[in-house]
This record gives structure tokens, C-alpha cells and sequence, in this order.
């Protein structure tokens, strides 16, 4: 007998599975759609905040067709900045409006644009027809969002005792931080966008966190609540991606639920940005602590970077 007929014959051991580590809910179609519109009412209150002198020489534009919104950037690649932020979200996509969006993207020079697709979006051929146009799923975000349950008073995650008391403190940014917080962000990224972010402080909607260690900032993130609804993002650095802790993101995202609930915020929405396959792992059990549930996870399509085969 050959050794392939052996190992045909051996038992095939199941790959090891593990319990998911936050709550995953099937959320109804009107659901999903109020967890995307509350980014996109993010991305476009943020994009009214841009400097013209910036977004002018940085070819910064977010645009509208009815409900559909998309953003485009012809220096800096991007995916915030060069992304259809919601086809098929509040209605069905067409052939089309993929064709117009493409060409518009091709005509302004921009490379590998992205486009989002979730198990709600309309139609569910959306994602065959961005194949079709040599586009492929590149990687994910998983969409979690939360009530206004309120938390614990206790702290879900206390320093460790053994660090001083006041080496970790989360402020709240102002206009006299809001260049610190800036920098360190663009540092973290890479980008020239300071004076986009200095003008989100103090503006109507925005709460801007900073996380610092002995003096120096180490976390930020920020939220931004309209009509109700609350999105968190634009954050740094991204654990998971950016940094090997969580920690420190999971200290920021207790305070921004803590006073998006005060605020008035009757949905939170977040991302895990750095995804698992078992949906386990710190990022997952932070959020968990925090009251979030898993929706879905979004997927993201572009073309291949030109250096790929």
C-alpha cells in the first residue's frame, strides 16, 4: 500500500476552534445601517472642519449623490482619504454608480481606491460585481457598537499598583493641548494633517482624548456624538497594528463610554481594526468589558498595490 493510501487512512484531527470573546449579536439591516451612518456623519462634519488652505493643496474632497458619500485625496493614499464610505448602505448599489465612482477615482489619479461591503449591504452581488472590476477584499475591520447601558462605577481596568498613581493620566484635549495631541498623531501616521485636527477641538460634537505616561503622550483617541449616535476613531496608535498593548487603548474607550453616555449618546460605535479569525484575544475582551457587541465584519475592497501579484 503507498504512503499517500496510509495517510488517507489516518484520522483527521479538526483545527483547534475557540469561544469567541465578545458578544456577537445578528443585527437587523436598520441596525447596521445606523452603526455606518454614525461614522459617516463623523467623515463628514470632520471634512467641514478642513482648512481650505489644506484641503486645497492636498486635493482633500468629500463628496455627495444623495445619501452616498465618498472622499478623495490626490496626495496622500490613504484609506479614510480615498473610500466610497457607504455604497449600498441605504439603498441598493448599482453597476453604475461602481463604473462612475471608479472612473472618478481613475480621472483624479488615485491608484487603489476602497469601497466597504458588510452582510447588509444591497445588493449582495455588490461585492461580485467590485470582483469583476479586478478588485479583491483586502483585509477588515470588525464593526462593534453598544447601548447606553451605563458601566460599572468601579474602573474595569485599574492601573497596575505598581506603577505611580500619576504616571498615567487621560486628559481631555483643549485648545492649549490641541497642537500636542495634533503632532503626536501625525508623527504616529505619518500625515500633514495638524491643522485639520486643531480645528476639530472645541468644535460642536467632538471629544478628543489623550492618554499620557509621565508627562508624554503615549494613547489618543476621540468621539464624535450627532443626534444620538456616537463613532470612535482617530486613534493612535492603533493596538494590535501600530502597538503589541491594549492596554492603554482599553483605558481611552472606558472614558470616551463613560462620558459618551453622559453626553447624551444612545448608541456607541467602534472597530476592532486588527481582526481574529476566532474573534478572540484582548481587543475582544476589552470591548467586551466595555458593553460592545459584535454586528459584522466590514470588508474592505481595492485593487492590489501595483508591486503585488
Amino acid at each position: 500500500m503507498s504512503t499517500a493510501a496510509l495517510s488517507e487512512l489516518e484520522p483527521v484531527t479538526p483545527p483547534e476552534t475557540h469561544a469567541a470573546e465578545i458578544a456577537i449579536e445578528e443585527v437587523s439591516r436598520d441596525t447596521s445601517r445606523a452603526i455606518e451612518r454614525a461614522e459617516v456623519a463623523a467623515w463628514l462634519d470632520l471634512y467641514e472642519a478642513a482648512p481650505a488652505d489644506l484641503a486645497a493643496r492636498q486635493g482633500l474632497t468629500i463628496d455627495k449623490d444623495g445619501d452616498l458619500v465618498w472622499t478623495t485625496c490626490t496626495t496622500i493614499p490613504f484609506i479614510h482619504f480615498n473610500c466610497v464610505k457607504n455604497i449600498g448602505v441605504d439603498g441598493p448599489a448599482t453597476e453604475e454608480q461602481v463604473d462612475t465612482l471608479l472612473a472618478h477615482y481613475r480621472d483624479a489619479g488615485i491608484r487603489r481606491p476602497w469601497f466597504y461591503t458588510n452582510p447588509h449591504t444591497e445588493p449582495s452581488r455588490l461585492r461580485c460585481w467590485l470582483e469583476a472590476r479586478g478588485m479583491q477584499q483586502q483585509g477588515g475591520w470588525e464593526r462593534i457598537y453598544r447601548d447606553a447601558t451605563p458601566l460599572a462605577d468601579e474602573p474595569l481596568f485599574p492601573s497596575d499598583p505598581l506603577i505611580p498613581v500619576d504616571d498615567l493620566v487621560i486628559e481631555e484635549v483643549t485648545p492649549r493641548t490641541a497642537s500636542e495631541w495634533a503632532s503626536f498623531i501625525d508623527a504616529k501616521y505619518r500625515l500633514p494633517t495638524s491643522p485639520w485636527l486643531m480645528a476639530l477641538v472645541d468644535r460642536k460634537g467632538w471629544h478628543h482624548y489623550m492618554l499620557k505616561r509621565r508627562g508624554a503622550v503615549a494613547a489618543v483617541r476621540s468621539l464624535f456624538i450627532s443626534d444620538g449616535a456616537a463613532w470612535s476613531g482617530i486613534d493612535a496608535p492603533v493596538p494590535g497594528i501600530m502597538a503589541p498593548s491594549f492596554d492603554l487603548d482599553a483605558m481611552l474607550g472606558e472614558r470616551l463610554v463613560r462620558d459618551g453616555i453622559a453626553a447624551g449618546a444612545k448608541l456607541i460605535v467602534a472597530d476592532i481594526e486588527a481582526p481574529r479569525p476566532d474573534r478572540d484575544g484582548p481587543a475582544y475582551r476589552n470591548y467586551d468589558r466595555l458593553g460592545f457587541k459584535l454586528a459584522y465584519l466590514r470588508n474592505h475592497y481595492s485593487y492590489l498595490p501595483a508591486h503585488s501579484s
